[in-house]
């Protein structure tokens, strides 16, 4: 005998309710089963959330429905489409735990009294569409096709997809998950949505800005697998207190994308520690996390590029440490602190028009960035500025200059030397030789501000103050040797005058001894004497290498008794002894200058 699916049920149950009826025959025909009073959404009669006001006809049992999933024979006389389900109040706890379901489940604004569990079940695609829920426990559920949580969906219990497989889309977009203790399953997990370890091959949309979703508790996607997008747009996520998390999605692979933008709402820590992502786009987000972390990244891998332009986050650090990342923006942003120590950002690292800036404190410290994009507006203040073992390739469309890179640089209170030298060599690959040696003399002049400040009082501080000193305006620390070579004509020239003046009142004399007695008398050395020039008698003495044999013939050091001369004019040989003396000195340590023997090597 050929029994109906309706003659099952009846030989099954007694009294089935009118909605039962009508599922029954949808459940043949492949249409939706209309149980409330209209087919239409918005008609108030359909809100599950007065599901306690529907009259009695609309309630369809769950052991009614798992005997029509679950039996084979009464699911076998179910059409290929499924069952729809539309403005029911399904009652009592759903049970298709380790079910296999040959049809797809859709369920639409129906209103759900119990708990439901899909655990370890398979089902082609299960759709609760802006339904009213408790606790859904789908651990291990294998779902060919798509998940979808959305519209006006709303839970009040926990929602578990932990270790799920999804063939297609994952939705929640338009919902409301709220995390209450489960008391049918024994649930404590504290997720508004759990889904760690999950499967999805399409993409997770938890919410969009279109229709945006509210979850009050965890949202757990740790050590899951999303085979496109993962997006939060919109979206409010609430779960503020120590050790809680609003979104927990440690080591997460995303393939695709993960939005979190256009008015994304945390409050609570986001987290995805040691995550690999495609492109993270935080766009307008707002982090507001639980006073020491906002937004958390640490360790991630993203392929694209990471954007948290227009972002605000407060009440917490923006931690990115040791991410490895093509380009970085951080465009019109506000931050309490940016922690990207032992990143590597690939290509941009963009930080202009930060919001607040004085007060954000961006660190760092041992990063690899390819290029730096900022403004002198966005630098954070002296003290909020950490850039010790920062290695950068170039700057990009900003300044450049020299005394602004040093301005920038000194905001960073550790005075690091390995920080001038990084902009040293930035400057030298890009042929700017006189810009790397303004570094470098910058760093030169800090090293020897700092040893001359370590040493005590005493003797030994003004020696090597003064020793400093020298260094610094003879040669510029071995960075501006031309300051000793105008000084050595500043020195020739004074030469030139002096010596100009002691030949003219017969100071500077012939070394001869016939030469010299001639110029006694006669005021003049011999024709056949070598002539005097005031001006190579002064290189002479200036650059004492240079021999062009005046001095040699002509000497500062007169007879007291010279006839004529003035008082005390015969002492202008101190003159002279100093100017050799400076000489030797300028092109002494022009030599140790050029050759580097004066530089510090730190």
């Amino acid at each position: 005998m050929n029994e109906t699916l309706a003659d099952l049920a009846n030989s099954r149950f007694t009294e089935l309710t009118e909605a039962e009826r009508r599922t029954l025959h949808a459940a043949t025909t492949g249409v939706p089963a209309i149980c409330g009073p209209s087919n239409n959404d918005q008609d108030a009669r359909n809100d599950p959330s007065d599901n306690g006001n529907w009259h009695p006809s609309r309630a369809i049992r769950a052991e009614f429905l798992e005997w029509l999933c679950t039996t084979e024979i009464a699911s076998e006389k179910v059409d290929r489409q499924g069952i729809h389900i539309y403005a029911a109040r399904i009652c009592g706890i759903l049970r298709f735990a380790y079910s296999t379901i040959p049809f797809p489940l859709l369920f639409q604004l129906c209103a759900f009294t119990e708990d439901i569990s899909f655990k370890n079940a398979r089902i082609p695609s299960l759709i609760l569409t802006s339904c009213s829920t408790r606790a859904i426990l789908a651990d291990g559920i294998d779902v060919a096709n798509n998940v979808l949580l959305n519209g006006r969906f709303h839970s009040s219990g926990q929602v578990l997809f932990r270790n799920a497989k999804v063939g297609g889309d994952f939705r929640t977009d338009g919902g409301t998950f709220k995390c209450t203790p489960g008391a049918s399953f024994d649930l404590r997990t504290g997720n508004a949505l759990g889904c760690d370890r999950i499967r999805v091959n399409g993409s997770v949309f938890l919410s969009h800005s279109s229709s945006p979703s509210n979850f009050s508790g965890e949202v757990g996607f740790a050590g899951a697998w999303i085979g496109s997008n993962l997006e939060c747009d919109g979206g409010t996520f609430r779960n503020l207190g120590k050790d809680k998390f609003a979104i927990r999605a440690d080591r997460v692979t995303v393939v695709g994308s993960v939005f979190l933008r256009n008015q994304f709402t945390a409050e609570g820590v986001v987290r995805f520690l040691n995550a690999t992502i495609g492109i993270l786009d935080c766009t307008r987000g707002r982090f507001l996390g639980n006073g020491l972390t906002a937004l958390n990244v640490e360790g991630s891998s993203i392929a694209g590029m990471a954007v948290l332009d227009l972002s605000f986050a407060s009440s917490g650090g923006t931690q990115l440490r040791g991410i490895d990342v093509e380009d970085l923006s951080f465009l019109r942003g506000e931050f309490d602190s940016v922690d990207l120590r032992q990143a590597k950002i690939h290509r941009v690292f963009r930080w202009k028009e930060i919001v607040g800036p004085q007060e954000t404190d961006l660190d760092l410290r041992d990063a690899t960035i390819g290029s730096i994009e900022d403004d002198e507006s966005s630098w954070p203040g002296i003290g909020y500025f950490h850039a010790e073992g920062l290695t950068y390739g170039d700057f990009t469309n900003c300044s450049r200059e020299v005394d602004q890179r040093l301005k920038w640089i000194n905001r960073d209170p550790s005075e690091s030397p390995r920080a001038y030298k990084q902009l040293a060599s930035v400057y030298s690959k890009a042929g700017e030789t006189g810009n790397s040696r303004e570094a470098l003399y910058r760093l030169e002049e800090l090293v020897h501000s700092k040893q001359t400040k370590s040493i005590k009082p005493g003797i030994l501080k003004p020696l090597l103050f003064a020793w400093s000193q020298w260094l610094k305006w003879t040669i510029g620390y071995g960075y501006k040797l031309e300051r000793a070579f105008f000084l050595t004509i500043l020195l020739t020239v004074a030469g030139t005058f002096v010596s100009g003046w002691g030949y003219q009142e017969r100071v500077i004399v012939p070394t001869d001894k016939d030469a010299y007695a001639y110029f006694a008398i006669h005021g003049q050395a011999p024709s056949s004497y070598q002539r005097f020039s005031s001006v190579m008698y002064s290189i002479e003495h200036s650059v004492p290498a240079i021999n062009l044999g005046i001095s040699s013939n002509w000497t500062s050091n007169p007879v007291a008794q010279l006839p004529g001369l003035p008082k005390y004019s015969y002492k202008l040989r101190w003159w002279f002894w100093l100017q050799a003396l400076l000489g030797w000195g300028l092109s002494i340590f022009f030599i140790a200058g050029l050759t580097g023997l004066v530089k510090s090597d730190r």
